[in-house]
């Protein structure tokens, strides 16, 4: 699958919630489905963690602990938690998904993480 604009997507979901990166998604990739969706979410949270342009707090310490796991066994455990039902960006299971995972930590050009 194609994904266009990765840089615009970035750059506007930059240091805000999880959402923000999943609703810029589609905001920059007009018709793409939202099963299409839901896979570029995951590849582009793989392509960044690899990159280490973002990290995750820990589940074991949402509040400030830094998840200090291979980026595969994050998105392993985020696609476990997926709302399967889920059909739509609106759907009020996925909101509660959003809040449910662990913070996303964004990494500033200078290395520190910032949350949004």
């Amino acid at each position: 699958m194609a994904i266009r604009n990765l840089d615009k997507i970035y750059s506007e979901a930059y240091g805000l919630w999880i959402s923000s990166l999943f609703s810029a998604i589609e905001g920059n990739n007009e018709g793409m489905s939202f099963d299409d969706q839901r896979e570029a979410f995951f590849a582009i949270l793989a392509l960044w963690l690899n990159q280490r342009k973002i990290r995750f707090c820990s589940p074991s310490d949402p509040l400030g602990g830094v998840w200090e796991v291979p980026g595969a066994h994050i998105i392993d455990y985020l696609k476990a938690r997926w709302p399967r039902h889920a059909t739509d960006a609106h759907d009020p299971d996925l909101n509660l998904y959003f809040y449910d995972i662990p913070a996303l930590l964004w990494v500033g050009a200078d290395g520190r993480l910032h949350g949004s």
